[in-house]
């Protein structure tokens, strides 16, 4: 688990969730920025820095590592930052080591980052706008490799692509693969499609955030060849989640 300075830290470099000082207190503000991360990705929305809230952000932190080319241990530092402002640099923003909206507009256009390849079979379960590590288990290791199911779906990936291509906006991956003990840990159904490598639960900003943007989304991907998909449950949040 992470302390509060760090994932204070890792809040601000993060699509700057927190904006207060890095001062290790948990206060009204870094509660405020907790629930805005929670909400943001499919979390129950308690202000509460618990398992499922630090799995999370240790996750999107190391797929963002991955974007500057950095060790990707979850934990934002000197490295991480200068990797973003080099990102930066390179791509003409902002320059404020912060990884926010113009940043993964750009991480994910294909400008030549590491999310960008030209083929699901040949890159190990990835696509033009998905890096395989976008769906690792979130059990961190514990329990599996990170991939139980080996590649991810093709067919999940083109309707993901097809998604994104139709909202023009970077997709974020909420849950992905599953070992089976994991998906035991956040209530998933036995033989659940995340296990199988066949299932995301997805996230999109400023469409997924109102349930009438959710059910839009969820008929897409039946329109792009989903088995299933739903939203709007307690359990999901502000996720679709899709399989195939």
């Amino acid at each position: 688990m992470l302390s509060v300075k760090q994932y204070q830290k890792n809040l601000y470099h993060y699509y700057a969730y927190y904006t207060g000082a890095i001062d290790g207190i948990c206060g009204s503000g870094t509660k405020a920025a907790i629930k805005r991360f929670q909400k943001g990705h499919g979390l129950m929305q308690d202000g509460i820095y618990g398992a499922k809230t630090n799995a999370k952000l240790v996750e999107r932190i190391k797929v963002l590592q991955g974007v500057v080319g950095t060790t990707q241990d979850g934990i934002v530092g000197s490295k991480t930052i200068a990797g973003i402002k080099a990102k930066q640099k390179a791509w003409g923003i902002t320059q404020d080591g912060i990884a926010g909206t113009n940043f993964w507009a750009k991480a994910n256009s294909g400008s030549g980052s590491s999310l960008s390849s030209s083929s699901s079979s040949a890159s190990g379960g990835s696509s033009k706008h998905f890096a395989k590590s976008e769906f690792k288990c979130t059990c961190g290791g514990k329990y599996c490799n990170g991939y139980p199911a080996g590649n991810t779906s093709a067919k999940l990936l083109k309707i993901l692509e097809a998604i994104r291509v139709e909202y023009g906006k970077p997709i974020t991956i909420t849950s992905g693969q599953r070992c089976k003990t994991r998906n035991a840990q956040v209530g998933g159904a036995s033989g659940s499609a995340h296990t199988k490598g066949r299932a995301a639960d997805i996230y999109i900003p400023g469409v997924t955030t109102t349930a009438a943007g959710r059910n839009a989304v969820v008929k897409l991907a039946y329109k792009y060849g989903a088995a299933y998909s739903y939203a709007n449950t307690a359990q999901m949040g502000n996720a679709v989640h899709i399989n195939v």
